[in-house]
């Protein structure tokens, strides 16, 4: 009994493989060598009945209500659908002028210069216009700027060892 299964199983893989690796040229002739079958009356009665009720007016009790993006969509269409060329006109027009302002940008890339320090007599001349500046706004203390800096030592993380011999 398990040898006529196997026998079985083999054949129906063989059939399977000879199905699913057929070239397409195996698959044409095969076609063409099938006859045509006429369609059924009843059939076709059905079909063309079914074709006549869909191209039937519709009547308002079947008008469904679009969504409120439908409807712009459909208004939308109505008002550019009548000129066409002209919107496509409108557009070739749009597409030019990005182009020529894309094209007039300077692409070069900007690079930071580096500046020379400030002379002596301009560092003067602020300090000068910003003790003007205070004197306008009425601030007595001394600026950041004029105040001596005062030197605290902080304390160190080495630790010096003194050794006396």
């Amino acid at each position: 009994m398990p040898v006529e299964a196997a026998k079985f199983i083999l054949r129906l893989l063989r059939l399977f493989a000879a199905k699913v690796f057929m070239k397409p040229d195996d698959f044409e002739s095969r076609l063409q060598r099938q006859p045509l079958r006429q369609m059924p009356p009843a059939w076709r009665a059905e079909i063309l009945a079914a074709a006549r009720e869909a191209q039937a007016p519709v009547h308002a009790s079947r008008i469904t209500h679009h969504s409120w993006l439908s409807t712009f969509n459909h208004q939308l269409s109505t008002l550019f659908w009548p000129h066409p060329k002209a919107w496509a006109g409108l557009a070739a027009v749009w597409i030019a002028i990005i182009a020529l302002n894309l094209s007039a940008r300077d692409t070069a890339p900007v690079l930071a210069e580096k500046s020379a320090p400030p002379s002596p007599e301009v560092i003067v001349e602020l300090k000068k216009q910003q003790r003007m500046f205070a004197e306008l706004v009425g601030s007595r203390e001394p600026l950041d700027v004029d105040r001596p800096r005062i030197f605290v030592p902080k304390p160190r993380g080495e630790r010096v060892e003194i050794l006396t011999a």
